[in-house]
């Protein structure tokens, strides 16, 4: 059984990113592709990243399998991986390897799965009256430029427009992004108006997996869940969700 998918570095900072919150995920791999799966232990932020079958270069499955993974052993691993190099995963009963190839050259990684299960994590389904599409690049931008100023993130937006605004006691910055200027691609919203506030620091985590994705959706509302969809080549990509704070 393997799997063999195009971009490495994509696993590298997606797994940076979770291992800042949560300790251990969970993979799961069938017949129609693979899911990771992850939550905080205070159930702040969820994360999903997902590759369908027809996004691997080679996919090798003959049955489903269920695997919890120590996040930071695989960051660990994960952060051995350089560009142009191509991720493969092998599995038996009891551990899990890691392949990167690049240029013919293939290096292993092996690691003992964990006993027992991770925790079970919830399947959301939330519907969303407002949604904003942006290039990852615009919306890395962003939070490389207004983390360090609050640790709020207050998240607001029209028809045209989706404001985010990092706030403190000593000031605030705002970046505005637009339909007019370019910095949005589309924008669906039947709830103009609407506000929500969140932890900057989980913003803060996904920067370089938003920074690597070709397009990030954005869907907010009044006090829901903020819910990014960053997609990625060959039809990968992660889903992840931050709880809105509670004054």
């Amino acid at each position: 059984m393997k799997l063999l998918f195009a971009d490495a570095r994509i696993w590298r900072y997606l797994m940076a990113a979770a291992g800042k919150f949560v300790e251990m995920g969970v993979l799961e791999i069938n017949n129609d592709g693979l899911k990771f799966r992850a939550m905080d232990p205070s159930r702040t932020a969820l994360i999903e990243f997902i590759i369908p079958r027809e996004g691997f270069d080679e996919f090798n499955v003959d049955k489903e399998v269920k695997m919890a993974l120590n996040i930071e052993d695989v960051s660990k691993i994960m952060r051995t991986a350089e560009k142009d190099d191509k991720i493969g995963i092998d599995w038996t009963e009891s551990s899990i390897t890691f392949i990167f190839e690049r240029r013919g050259v293939p290096r292993y990684f092996t690691l003992p799965l964990q006993v027992g299960a991770a925790e079970e994590i919830p399947e959301l389904s939330i519907e969303y009256r407002n949604a904003y599409k942006t290039g990852g690049a615009v919306l890395y931008e962003v939070i490389n430029s207004i983390e360090d100023v609050g640790e709020v993130l207050k998240v607001e937006g029209n028809e045209k427009e989706l404001r985010l605004k990092s706030v403190s006691d000593l000031g605030e910055a705002e970046i505005v992004l637009s339909l007019d200027k370019g910095t949005l691609d589309e924008a669906v919203v039947e709830n103009p108006g609407f506000s929500s506030t969140y932890g900057m620091e989980y913003l803060s985590y996904m920067k370089q997996p938003i920074k690597l994705a070709e397009s990030v959706t954005i869907r907010v509302d009044s006090d829901m869940p903020c819910y990014l969809e960053l997609n990625y080549i060959q039809g990968a990509k992660a889903n992840y969700y931050i709880a809105p704070r509670v004054e």
